[in-house]
């Protein structure tokens, strides 16, 4: 289909419902993301001592497609927001080329979105509440050594893990390369070592696999599933309180996840 300038296009109706249609696929997919790392959450409390290599994969998949989505949609809105005045049509949104090559690494896509993270005020409208936390959000994803590698090892999944296996059975990966699901097995041990309690237990009944799978579970959700679960509250925020503009702050249905700790 051809564009054209607003000034030049011949067909104004069309025009608009060609960009109104984007906008509603673009919410669309922030709600899909949404599900996505919702479902990539629920199966991360399933992890257990014996099943870490099916649902921990089953976990990595659901939340790096879903925080990917979700992060490409900050990115989309906030070009949208900043282009929607100029004459050119096709520049509202980023193009093909520029989401394509931002890949599938949810580390840079932090990274990216952190670029532009920060809250909207005036002096007629300075919430400093909103501001307060957004800041907090900022510093989260920032700042918080334990939460950026658990997103590393989400994103190295996002990246390759996914295809681990074969590319070890191929020789495209060292033996001395760690999976995605061997690093959150590390990650889970680095827990279970720095809490007394949870390791005495895990010791005085190792071999008690189903002490151990209790134990594998209170640590993905105390210790690893907040973290996550604040970083999906950090990017919904944008939304709401963020500078994504009108259109952004439009897709409620999301709303609910902005303050879910």
């Amino acid at each position: 289909m051809e564009f054209y300038s607003e000034k030049d296009c011949p067909y104004e109706d069309e025009k608009v419902t060609i960009e109104e249609k984007k906008l509603e696929y673009l919410g669309q997919t922030v709600n899909e993301s949404v599900e996505f790392i919702n479902y990539g959450l629920d199966f991360l409390s399933k992890i257990g001592f014996g099943n870490i290599d099916l649902i921990g994969s089953l976990s990595f998949l659901n939340l790096s497609r879903g925080f990917e989505l979700l992060m490409k949609c900050i990115i989309c809105y906030k070009k949208y927001n900043n282009n929607r005045n100029n004459k050119c049509f096709y520049e509202h949104f980023p193009s093909y080329e520029e989401i394509k090559n931002y890949g599938h690494n949810i580390d840079g896509l932090r990274k990216e979105v952190l670029k532009n993270y920060w809250g909207r005020f005036s002096r007629k409208n300075n919430n400093l509440n909103y501001i307060k936390q957004l800041k907090n959000d900022r510093d989260f994803m920032t700042l918080n050594n334990d939460f950026i590698r658990i997103l590393k090892i989400v994103s190295k999944y996002s990246n390759k893990g996914q295809y681990f296996n074969l590319d070890y059975i191929t020789n495209k990966v060292k033996i001395k390369d760690m999976s995605p699901q061997f690093e959150m097995e590390r990650l889970i041990f680095k827990f279970l070592k720095n809490d007394k309690q949870m390791s005495d237990n895990f010791k005085s009944n190792i071999g008690n696999f189903q002490n151990d799978d209790k134990i594998w579970k209170e640590i993905t959700d105390q210790k690893i599933k907040p973290y996550l679960i604040k970083f999906r509250s950090a990017l919904c925020r944008q939304f709401s309180s963020g500078i994504l503009g009108d259109k952004a702050r439009s897709v409620r249905s999301i709303d609910k996840y902005a303050f879910n700790k």
